[in-house]
């Protein structure tokens, strides 16, 4: 059986907004407060579930990954003031390596956080083996009708990265659900 994941990742500010956006995919939604809370979660789903085809990550961002709480997020590599509850690719790749995480061929990772294209995304992409799409600045939902429609546009582009290099630029509007 294959997962559909939405992570709400919680700790930093806007829980609600990313609480209503991972619900609205219709997917499994966990919600992280740390990296190592959601190498985790991924685990125990893969365990119950089968493999990942895709996670649809609603967070705040910067270039070097996910925050969730202060310094304790999902990083490409370690950083000066991380806390022992932060977690990186490389943990990630390990888990993969290990039989405990599993993703799909042809599995996607769509990062809706500000700047997560570049390093963090060929890492991430390469350590799955599958795609990631990220933007290469900031981030916000299309709203219609005082509603989110489930569009996310990019102030610059979003970019799709497959097995560790970039693939193509894919405009700057992306569905999310």
């Amino acid at each position: 059986m294959a997962l559909a994941i939405a992570v709400s990742a919680q700790g930093y500010g806007a829980e609600a907004a990313f609480d209503y956006r991972a619900e609205m995919t219709g997917h499994t939604v966990i919600k992280p407060s740390s990296g190592q809370e959601f190498l985790e979660m991924l685990s125990e789903l893969c365990k119950k579930g089968g493999a990942i085809y895709i996670i649809k990550v609603f967070s705040h961002s910067y270039p070097r990954g996910i925050i969730m709480t202060n310094w304790s997020g999902f990083y490409d590599e370690p950083g000066p003031s991380d806390t022992k509850r932060a977690a990186y690719v490389s943990d990630l790749a390990a888990r993969i390596q290990k039989g405990d995480i599993l993703f799909a061929g042809g599995s996607q990772i769509l990062l809706f956080g500000c700047d997560l294209a570049g390093n963090f995304s060929i890492k991430l992409s390469a350590a799955t083996g599958g795609s990631v799409i990220a933007s290469t600045g900031g981030t916000y939902p299309e709203i219609a009708g005082g509603r989110e429609t489930g569009i996310f546009i990019s102030t610059d582009r979003w970019e799709v990265y497959t097995a560790g290099s970039f693939s193509y630029s894919a405009g700057n509007r992306l569905r999310a659900w």
